[in-house]
């Protein structure tokens, strides 16, 4: 059975084509499908009854199932346990701000990459997400917001797996997403982090997509980094920096280096001067996020005013240095903390 969600306009205009409709039957699928976020044939009223009928015999919109939702005690942060159809599961997670929706998406069932400080990387790795998954996960979580009179206004690519390695189906929904017929968010709502598959950054910036890039950094020295996140081992730190400044000078956009603060590990006024050092030439942005707990790792977070510190420096470095506010949290839903759980 044929499943709509995660076709492009020109693969859907093919299914029609293959029922002898005519083509602008697809079009009007494909706005059901991802601009109106219908997640059944029935209330396609534009469409005729027969058709309808037909279409359910065929194919399906989705198939993803929500098992299980919880929202954290403030509200700012629901997060979303999602079965696929093969039965393995993913979280996603919908993070309330003032004035933004933002809706964070997995493209991976677990990560191959085994960084220390991520729940997500202790899964291990167990396949990639199709584009149709990856997108079942944003327009289910639309849905949810669209009751409650809303709608999403940004979305990041930070959930579960590392994007830049389900390349091709990251970019198809990245597409889809953009589209105009569909749900029509601009490039400059749109993020994608990576632990810094530099190969994948420079295929990004050579196919112009003008999303917006944030670079999971987490270190100030090869050895450092390399024992947090062991894909830095394959693209140390020069090669990576480097990769980030071609990226802003071509786009000219600011990257965005995130950076996790682990107590006595890399939080050291010293670790701030150093970091300042190397991201010097690159037009940029800081984000802070004090180190979310996960269950069998030996880190801690730092405490607050150690915290404020290591943001004093670059700031007095006049690096834009943001804080981030970690919401969720209390639900396992904040940065790090995603593991599909039961």
């Amino acid at each position: 059975m044929m499943k709509l969600v995660g076709m492009s306009l020109e693969e859907m205009e093919e299914f029609i084509r293959g029922l002898g409709k005519e083509r602008y039957r697809a079009r009007q699928l494909f706005r059901w499908v991802y601009k109106k976020g219908a997640s059944d044939f029935e209330v396609m009223t534009d469409l005729s009854k027969p058709f309808r009928e037909e279409l359910s015999r065929i194919a399906r919109i989705g198939s993803i199932r929500e098992v299980r939702r919880l929202t954290s005690r403030d509200g700012s942060a629901t997060k979303f346990l999602l079965e696929l159809e093969d039965g393995e599961r993913v979280e996603s997670v919908l993070i309330r701000d003032e004035g933004r929706r933002t809706v964070c998406l997995s493209c991976q069932v677990g990560c191959p990459l085994g960084c220390k400080f991520c729940a997500t990387g202790k899964m291990g790795f167990k396949r990639n997400l199709t584009a149709g998954e990856i997108l079942e996960q944003l327009l289910h979580i639309r849905r949810v917001l669209c009751g409650e009179g809303e709608e999403v206004t940004n979305v990041v690519f930070m959930g579960m797996g590392e994007p830049l390695l389900n390349y091709e189906e990251v970019m198809k929904a990245v597409r889809l997403i953009r589209h105009e017929m569909g749900i029509g968010l601009g490039a400059r709502r749109i993020t994608l982090s990576t632990a810094g598959i530099v190969p994948g950054m420079e295929r990004l910036s050579e196919e112009g997509v003008p999303i917006g890039l944030a670079i999971s950094l987490n270190a100030t020295d090869d050895a450092t980094r390399t024992e947090l996140m062991p894909i830095n081992s394959r693209y140390p730190m020069k090669v990576l920096l480097k990769a980030a400044k071609d990226f802003s000078r071509r786009y000219k956009r600011r990257i965005t280096f995130e950076y996790v603060l682990i107590y006595g590990v890399n939080d050291s006024p010293e670790h701030a001067r150093k970091l300042a050092e190397i991201l010097k030439g690159i037009p940029c942005k800081v984000n802070l996020i004090p180190y979310n707990p996960i269950p069998d790792a030996p880190f801690e977070r730092p405490p607050d005013e150690r915290v404020l510190k290591f943001q004093e420096v670059l700031l007095s470095r006049n690096y834009t240095a943001t804080l981030r506010d970690s919401k969720g949290r209390d639900i396992g839903a904040a940065c790090g903390q995603l593991r599909a759980s039961a």
